[in-house]
């Protein structure tokens, strides 16, 4: 029968053992200070996709992503110099990976017990992939609006502050194109707000299927947008702006029988070295895009333009 030491340390066999991991719902993984299984349960093979057998005297790292391995091993030989049990939802992700090289979301409770005379860590390994699946969902809602499903302001300011860091350590570009539409509001009154709902969303549309997966696209208020382009010099981000400007002015929108078109204007800065916060590229494309709505709208105006001007 199972007994404890003093210090509430479970010691057992694996005899005695084995038909309690069974009756868990979880998977049971029992591994000694080398790294080594020496005991699962049949829910353990479910989840990875290995027969019982093989797992038992493999390499712990044989359910563990590659790109974890070597920070799992010191984890390990961390945790059997200082044991510290660790109990389920201690608010760190964990993944395994099966068989088949997929990964699968799970939390994780460790315990240490003495098996056959050896101490050894027992965890319990619960799949979480639901419980991620609904966090990633939620937390990407906050970051996103509803109707476009551009990213909103608040995770705009974020990535943009994240790519002045990273332009100031590496000195890759990384250029802004902010843009909103011109006369928006003639076309609510004509039209209806269905009709200015139904631009913002074709436009977003149309946009996305632009980007490349490294691109930011965002809307940062009621009809104006934003463009985070890493990786884009000033000349690119301008180009890019001038075809998304042509797309838009070429699009057609329609509410029942009738139908009509939309132009924007569109601002273009990029990081300067001398950029103290994100606000900086932000006002400078901000300027921008009313200096083209000065000049008439429905057009792009870059920084370079306004430095030119005031030049002149």
């Amino acid at each position: 029968m199972p007994t404890k030491k003093n210090n509430n340390q479970l010691v057992t066999t694996s005899e005695h053992l084995l038909p309690f991991i069974e009756s868990l719902p979880d998977a049971v993984v029992i591994v000694n200070a080398d790294h080594k299984i020496v005991l699962v349960n049949s829910r353990t093979g479910e989840m990875f996709g290995y027969p019982v057998d093989v797992l038992k005297g493999a390499d712990l790292m044989t359910i563990i992503p590659e790109l974890h391995r070597g920070k799992h091993r010191q984890k390990v030989d961390a945790y059997f110099q200082k044991p510290v049990n660790r109990p389920m939802g201690a608010q760190k992700r964990f993944s395994g990976v099966r068989a088949d090289g997929t990964e699968v979301p799970v939390d994780i409770m460790i315990n240490r017990i003495t098996l056959d005379g050896v101490t050894v860590a027992m965890a319990l390994i619960r799949d979480v992939t639901y419980q991620r699946e609904l966090e990633d969902r939620l937390t990407l809602d906050s970051l996103t609006d509803e109707m476009t499903g551009f990213y909103n302001r608040k995770h705009f300011k974020t990535r943009l502050e994240a790519q002045r860091s990273g332009f100031l350590r590496s000195g890759l570009p990384t250029s802004v194109i902010m843009f909103d539409f011109d006369h928006f509001k003639h076309i609510n009154d004509q039209f209806g707000h269905a009709g200015g709902d139904i631009v913002l969303v074709n436009v977003a549309s149309m946009i996305q299927k632009e980007l490349r997966p490294l691109d930011v696209g965002c809307r940062i208020g009621g009809e104006e947008f934003a463009i985070i382009l890493p990786n884009t010099n000033l000349e690119s981000a301008v180009a890019f702006a001038e075809r998304i400007r042509q797309h838009i002015e070429r699009m057609e929108f329609r509410v029942e029988e009738r139908r009509f078109h939309a132009t924007v204007t569109l601002g273009v800065a990029t990081f300067s070295s001398m950029d103290r916060t994100s606000d900086a590229i932000m006002k400078r494309a901000d300027e921008a895009l009313y200096a083209g709505k000065a000049a008439g709208r429905n057009c792009v105006v870059s920084q370079d333009a306004l430095t030119r001007t005031e030049a002149d």
